[in-house]
């Protein structure tokens, strides 16, 4: 196919066979799209405003002359971009698409390149509030804010001069340093249910730990998770309801690990049960309590869309775990010191047995914590629960994280992060509404979910419920305009203090954008 004379505004489709489509003249405002089978592009005049798609196999887009706004997607197969050309103006994007791609670029003009979210990786060359800059210079406002941690934004001054003055003090020593004692004391004062407070290096070691205590505790091994809840990247914690091969007409969804190599014995101690359904805990702790000894919850779903207990179920999970005699862990590695100063235990006025932080505790400097009821934290003792680890509260991380409570503590700075996510999510409601979009938001302004159904999800099975194909496409077209979000939506928006400078419009200007493109390509 050989398209000759300039053309504005048109639409060119090779359809489902092997295609040879020859663009020898300017186009303006044009898209052609290359269709099924193996299709070859060549452009060689000027163009502008015009979208390039390529189909489902391997393909090859071949570019020469000059050109304005200029954008090409891949789409699926290793496709084989061939740019030599001079560009002018902004926009000019290309898109590699999933598969093996590449990219050949001959050009001195500024151009972004991107991959695929699962074949292709963003290297960073530096961050700063909520922005992101890669080894190409694109400029990305961020709300995955590496899952969580940054409350305040990258690279913050106060901060970061803070860790800088704990690096002088020389790191780890096998010994208390008073900075220890003095982040404890924040952490207590707090939360009152963290009466003490011991030091690990990530979210997973800590929750590690407070199984263990749990255990040691109640003694008895078997433990009860929630569906949809996240506990880290360890064997016990590695099993949960398979939502995406279930049928609810054949009968309740398998369990599965999520993970090769875990031992499947492991499995055998587990008990898993719904979120927010009160009964269905207390049916299952009259017939196990005799070997239930721990359950570990996150009331709001950090892995899953954000997904938040009700009130009244966080308050018969507390009574029910006294009157059972079961230690609650609360799992605040997501939650804690963002969604309030006490975190969500201070949300729902639910004290925990123990509980666990990490992530937002020192503004992405690597340290966590496990805390809980003096009783149950001295079992952590010689010839008790063991508990360390060689580079626990080195002194960057801990003076990072004493500065980063004492911000949290004295300044607006949550106020100004849930103000800004109430916002945003106001935003990107009149956007969708005026579109006639069903959807709904789920979690706390400072880490929500955005779920495609009117009704918001109660529990991790209702996720299957959601568009959430739309949701992936939509933030792959997000990316294209420099906003990042995960591409898979049971990972929430994260806001930092940063965002509240100057992020919004252009945040909701790339979704609007970002959406029309992605009904345009449903449609």
């Amino acid at each position: 196919m050989v398209v000759r004379g300039r053309a504005a505004q048109r639409l060119v489709d090779g359809g489902a066979d092997d295609d040879l489509i020859t663009l020898n003249e300017r186009i303006t405002s044009s898209t052609v799209l290359g269709g099924a089978a193996q299709d070859t592009l060549v452009v060689t005049d000027n163009s502008e405003s015009a979208v390039f798609k390529l189909g489902d196999d391997d393909d090859s887009l071949n570019i020469t002359g000059k050109h304005g706004s200029l954008k090409a997607k891949g789409n699926a197969g290793d496709d084989t971009f061939t740019i030599a050309s001079g560009f002018s103006g902004s926009g000019n994007a290309f898109y590699g698409g999933k598969g093996e791609d590449s990219i050949e670029l001959e050009s001195t003009a500024k151009v972004a390149i991107y991959g695929d979210k699962d074949d292709d990786t963003i290297y960073i060359k530096r961050a700063k509030g909520c922005r992101l800059w890669d080894l190409d210079d694109n400029e990305y406002i961020d709300y995955r804010l590496a899952y969580g941690p940054y409350i305040l934004g990258y690279a913050d001054e106060r901060v970061d001069q803070a860790a800088r003055e704990g690096m002088e003090i020389g790191g780890v020593f096998a010994l208390a340093t008073e900075l220890e004692y003095e982040v404890a004391k924040k952490i207590s004062s707090m939360v009152p249910s963290a009466e003490l407070v011991r030091y690990s290096n990530s979210g997973t070691e800590a929750v590690m730990a407070a199984l263990r205590v749990g255990r040691a505790v109640s003694k008895r091994d078997g433990y009860i998770m929630v569906e949809g809840g996240y506990h880290g990247v360890w064997d016990a914690a590695l099993w949960d309801i398979d939502i995406d091969e279930w049928d609810p007409e054949k009968g309740e969804p398998e369990i599965k690990s999520s993970s090769a190599g875990v031992p499947g014995i492991t499995k055998d101690l587990v008990s898993l049960v719904p979120f927010n359904d009160a009964d269905a805990l207390e049916d299952l702790l009259k017939k196990k309590h005799n070997e239930i000894g721990t359950l570990m919850i996150e009331p709001i779903l950090g892995n899953c869309c954000s997904i938040s207990a009700t009130q009244e179920y966080m308050q018969a999970v507390r009574e029910l775990c006294t009157k059972y005699d079961i230690i609650l862990i609360i799992d605040e590695v997501k939650t804690g010191f963002r969604v309030a100063k006490g975190g969500v235990q201070e949300l729902y006025g639910v004290e925990a047995d123990l509980c666990t932080f990490a992530k937002s505790i020192a503004n992405g400097y690597p340290i966590a914590a496990l805390a809980g009821k003096e009783e149950y934290m001295r079992y952590i003792k010689y010839g008790g629960v063991l508990h360390g680890g060689t580079f626990t509260a080195h002194s960057v991380a801990i003076s990072a994280a004493n500065k980063t409570l004492e911000i949290l503590q004295n300044t607006d700075a949550l106020e100004t992060v849930a103000n800004y996510g109430e916002n945003l999510k106001q935003g990107i409601s009149d956007i969708l509404s005026k579109r006639d979009i069903a959807h709904s938001f789920t979690g706390h302004p400072s880490m929500s979910g955005l779920f495609f159904s009117e009704n918001p999800p109660t529990n991790a099975r209702d996720f299957r419920y959601s568009n959430y194909p739309f949701y992936e496409k939509l933030a792959e077209e997000m990316l294209e305009d420099g906003v990042l979000c995960e591409f898979d939506p049971r990972e929430p928006w994260f806001i930092c203090e940063a965002h509240a400078k100057d992020a919004m419009q252009p945040t909701l200007d790339a979704f609007e954008s970002a959406l029309e493109r992605t009904l345009g390509d449903e449609s």
